[in-house]
């Protein structure tokens, strides 16, 4: 803090609302009075109507000049209790009244930090009897923004670009001239700029830099505060005491964000408003993209980029990508399960069923049952139709290509985006510590990284919690696992007390399916519980593993919630496709879990439970979040109105109208995008890996999207505050778990076809025994029971002998089954991998508009360009007196070539620098020129030690010094902001004169050899 203190002026320190601006200490030629001048010639933007007109006015300071960057918010509680208080209350007060000292003590150090940084910060407050909201309002100065910005690495405008739409489907459709429904008119598009990375010393390349005001846009000054709020101390620097994170964890700060760019909504309908341009843009993402009107619209993603940053706008891509995707085999699914609807009562195998009458009679289901008719199970048998048959088969085998097609084609689209926004060469810098592991390590330690003394907590302490962390991880997944079995258990002793009973409208299949659905719901009641459960837990434990960074604790914090919930949500369906049925035993010999018979499948087979296991589990899961996204912050605005209310009183709580009021009265924290990706992640895992037993997975998938997409849209327009923009180049880890899920999906497809369908069966039957048809096939899949069971010739599915054996068929159908099991996944995994090594991650058009760019960037900078100037410059003047020293011409002619040939090899310029201190040992007066050194220095010294080694040794390299004092202030500047270092002097040799002694003629031969052998050297190192 003190090292950023010392670059700046600060004036009015008073912290008064006439505080002056402050300017670099180093920029003395712009003063306050010209800076004053050039911000009150801009006005606040005019909104479309009036009253809105003051809205934008009062986010700005009380000048009507400086706009509010940043609010930041605290609140004193004036109630308290005037009865006797106890022993332990008293004590409890007086630990209130230190801590809130302390919060009082880093407050006004922060703010005051935040004032010898250079922020100006105007007060506000809304007083009752109860308690009093205080209010600051920060501005961030162009020297400010011009400083952080270069720190940031923002991006700064160079030159317009023409936009391209990336919408395939509107390709598509202008192709085949149909008339695009979906495409909307969005006023005020976002301009598209070649860009390159901001540089104050080149700010007069740059588009817009004659208007401080509006160069740089609301998120990117959101941004720039957040740093410098994030990096400001409040406390001791050893402690690292620093951030305003800490503060809001600390409740030093009760919130803390940038403005809403006014209202959202119009006093009258859309249509009627003139002129859209004059709309604020949070009233143009309300009107063209969070109305559900908008639902069949493309997103402007654009805009919600420009407002909202790239990290939130990268979701909206994603989840707008794989909504688009769903399309196709959400179509292909309804026709799947339509033909299935359609041909169920053509199916053979049910009509068989149907009229076999008693010809079929089925040993008992329980203990003290009777023998039933197979043909009661005529209804369950033409349902199963829907579920198993070839269509749903191929529709599975289609979702697991498409599953693996859908990530390789999101990472090219990721890439073109990532283009698009100019964050494809994004990186994380190093970043800070948490504010709770600042709080909470131990130890001091220095990072090796920036050198600076921070908070430490030892590595082998923190694997040994992780190892803990796993042991409890798996601890809570036998917790799942106890649920689910207490299902089952559930629905075992359902189905005995039906089947003993004597209403006969439970009995049969009825009882199946009543059993099914109370388990699927009941189930689904402690999923909802438990996964708030499973998530504190989880939450907890990434505390207490003590994780250094944001990054860290997010990838540990995903990783943990992922895998509570894939065993929390998928459980139980994983149970009934692959392992219900599977252990009943035979009659005689039947299996048993606490004394209890295993639950089989029904005549059906399996896959009408898992159908509905995966119906209400997902749509009912699907409903149960939307009705939270959309009541909870509902009930939350409430409340704080509420309570409002009480503490202010209806008539002053109508008072307050300023946007800082009401964004932190009315609107809801931002919580991030876990909950928001961990919904889709899970959704997306419902219609991959269990798509084979429920081909309208993709439609519901589709139609939650839709209202997802909405509700989302809704929640950050309206009812949240406005979140800090924060840049991203793709989804993140959050990629990665897809990839699992798609690797698990191909190999729980194959799974499902080979072991839970009747697909490999009939295949098998049809072609090896019934000769193309499957006439035949239910007296084929049944079995007679032993006679030592004593049960008579009732039969049973399976294929035994008469003594409960496996049949040789039965080893033979599970080698079919084994066989397409290892030839399904083999086929779709070298696929996929055909389809990775093929298609590139970033297309090769993409790859060459990117260095398309680099180099208009290199050129709009015109640094080499430059250069090449100054070295003619230099060309054209002789260094050498003497007309008959040729010597100079000669050297100059190659310097000159050198510098306007392309580069090869990037030289190394401390072993060059070396290289050259030894060669300057005389001092002359150097040669000035306007040029910038580290691009002419590295350009000669390239070139020079390109050339032939053969040529006389006697030539050496041509420095020239730095151009003019300017850049030379008298003030030492810190090492961010050092100006580059004087040229080297020429050469000794090349103002010699022609009577130079013979020993000094010797003594430079002499180090011209050792120079021109070790030259020789340091070339065949780069090379």
């Amino acid at each position: 803090m003190d090292t950023l203190a010392s670059k700046f002026k600060n004036f009015g320190k008073n912290g008064t609302e006439d505080e002056s601006r402050p300017i670099l200490a180093d920029d003395p030629e712009k003063g306050e009075i010209e800076i004053a001048q050039s911000s009150a010639s801009i006005s606040p933007s005019e909104d479309v109507f009036t009253d809105e007109k003051d809205q934008m006015k009062e986010c700005y300071f009380r000048d009507g000049i400086r706009k509010i960057d940043f609010v930041l918010v605290y609140e004193d509680d004036h109630s308290e209790k005037t009865e006797e208080l106890t022993s332990k209350e008293k004590a409890k007060r007086r630990n209130k009244r230190n801590q809130e000292e302390q919060q009082e003590r880093w407050r006004n150090k922060f703010i005051r930090c935040l004032k010898q940084t250079g922020v100006t910060i105007e007060e506000d407050s809304s007083i009752s009897e109860e308690k009093t909201i205080h209010y600051f309002k920060l501005n961030c100065p162009w020297h400010l923004l011009t400083y952080y910005a270069e720190e940031l690495n923002i991006r700064a405008p160079l030159q317009l670009r023409q936009y391209k739409s990336h919408q395939w489907s509107s390709i598509i459709l202008n192709k085949c001239r149909i008339p695009n429904g979906m495409l909307l008119d969005v006023p005020k598009r976002p301009k598209l700029y070649f860009t390159c990375t901001f540089r104050k010393s080149k700010i007069s390349n740059f588009l817009g830099n004659d208007n401080h005001e509006t160069y740089f846009s609301a998120t990117e000054r959101g941004r720039i505060m957040w740093e410098i709020l994030q990096t400001t101390l409040f406390g001791k620097k050893k402690r690292a005491e620093i951030g305003i994170e800490r503060l809001l964890c600390d409740d030093v700060f009760t919130a803390a964000f940038p403005l809403h760019d006014g209202p959202y909504r119009l006093p009258k309908p859309i249509e009627e408003v003139e002129d859209l341009e004059k709309l604020n843009k949070r009233q143009i993402l309300y009107e063209y993209w969070a109305r559900w009107g908008r639902w069949y619209k493309y997103q402007p993603l654009d805009h919600i980029r420009d407002y909202f940053g790239e990290k939130i706008g990268i979701y909206f891509a994603w989840l707008g990508f794989y909504t688009a995707w769903l399309l196709p085999v959400a179509f292909i699914g309804f026709i799947v399960f339509l033909a299935g609807l359609i041909g169920i009562d053509m199916n053979p195998e049910a009509k068989d069923v149907c009229g076999s009458g008693k010809s079929y009679m089925m040993c008992p289901p329980c203990e003290g049952c009777k023998k039933w008719p197979l043909s009661k199970s005529c209804i369950m048998m033409k349902l199963a139709y829907l579920f198993d048959n070839n269509g749903t088969v191929t529709f599975a085998i289609i979702m697991s290509f498409w599953a693996v097609f859908f990530l390789e084609f999101w990472k090219r689209k990721s890439a073109n985006i990532a283009h698009h926004w100019e964050v494809m060469d994004y990186e994380e810098e190093e970043e800070r510590p948490r504010p709770e592991y600042n709080a909470r390590a131990p130890t001091l330690s220095v990072n090796p990284i920036t050198g600076v003394v921070e908070p430490h907590f030892s590595p082998k302490q923190r694997l040994r919690r992780m190892f803990t962390g796993f042991a409890i991880l798996v601890i809570m997944l036998v917790v799942v696992v106890i649920f689910v079995l207490s299902v089952i258990l559930y629905k075992c002793l359902i189905g005995v007390v039906m089947s003993h009973s004597h209403d006969k409208l439970i009995h049969g299949e009825v009882s199946t399916i009543m059993r099914s659905v109370s388990g699927a719901l009941l189930n689904l009641i402690l999923i909802m519980l438990m996964s708030n459960v499973y998530t504190a837990v989880a939450e907890w434990l990434t505390r207490w593993e003590m994780h250094r960074t944001q990054t860290e604790y997010e990838n540990a914090l995903t990783f943990k919630v992922f895998i509570f919930q894939f065993v929390n949500y998928y459980s139980s369906i994983f149970y009934i496709a692959f392992f219900k049925g599977k252990f009943v035993g035979y009659p005689g010999h039947y299996g048993r879990f606490l004394g209890i018979r295993n639950e089989a499948c029904g005549s059906g087979g399996c896959l009408i439970d898992l159908a509905l296991q995966l119906f209400i589990i997902m749509v009912g899961k699907q409903a149960i979040n939307n009705v939270q996204e959309l009541i909870l912050p509902k009930l939350f605005q409430w409340w704080q109105r509420r309570q409002v209310k009480k503490a202010f009183g209806a008539e002053q709580k109508s008072k307050m109208t300023k946007p800082w009021e009401k964004e932190y009265l009315k609107l809801v924290h931002y919580e991030g995008l876990f909950e928001e990706y961990l919904e889709m992640v899970l959704q997306f895992g419902f219609i991959t890996i269990f798509v084979a037993a429920f081909p309208l997975a993709p439609l519901f998938a589709l139609l939650n999207n839709w209202i997802e997409i909405r509700l989302d849209a809704s929640k950050l327009v309206c009812e949240m505050r406005r979140p800090v923009a924060e840049r991203a180049q793709n989804i993140g880890v959050w990629y990665e778990i897809l990839d699992a899920l798609v690797q698990i999906a191909v190999i729980t497809n194959a799974f499902l076809i080979a072991f839970t369908s009747e697909f490999i069966p009939r295949i098998l039957y049809k072609y090896e025994i019934g000769a193309g048809s499957l006439k035949g096939y239910t007296n084929h899949s049944l079995s007679y029971a032993p006679s030592s069971a004593g049960l008579g010739d009732c039969r049973y599915k399976g294929y035994r002998d008469w003594e409960g054996h496996h049949t040789l068929y039965y080893w033979k159908l599970l080698a079919c089954k084994l066989a397409f099991v290892i030839t399904f996944e083999h086929l779709v995994f070298f696929i996929g991998r055909m389809i990775d090594w093929s298609v590139p991650d970033v297309p090769e058009s993409l790859q060459y508009k990117i260095k398309r760019e680099h180099y208009l960037a290199k050129q709009a900078l015109a640094d080499n360009r430059d250069n090449s100037m100054e070295v003619m410059k230099l060309y054209n003047r002789r260094f050498s007196q003497d007309p008959h020293d040729t010597e100079a011409d000669t050297r100059y002619q190659r310097i000159y070539n050198a510098a306007n040939k392309p580069s090869k090899l990037p030289f190394a310029k401390t072993t060059l620098d070396t290289l050259q201190e030894e060669e300057n040992s005389e001092k002359i007066e150097p040669v000035t020129a306007n040029i910038d050194e580290k691009v002419i220095n590295t350009n000669l010294e390239e070139k020079l030690t390109d050339t032939d080694t053969t040529t006389d040794t006697k030539t050496s390299s041509v420095m020239v010094t730095a151009p003019s004092s300017q850049n030379f202030p008298t003030q030492p500047l810190e090492s961010s902001e050092k100006p580059a270092s004087p040229l080297r002097p020429l050469p000794p040799r090349l103002n010699q004169s022609p009577n130079t002694s013979d020993d000094d003629n010797s003594r430079s031969n002499r180090r011209q050899r050792n120079l021109a052998t070790r030259r020789s050297k340091v070339k065949r190192d780069q090379v």
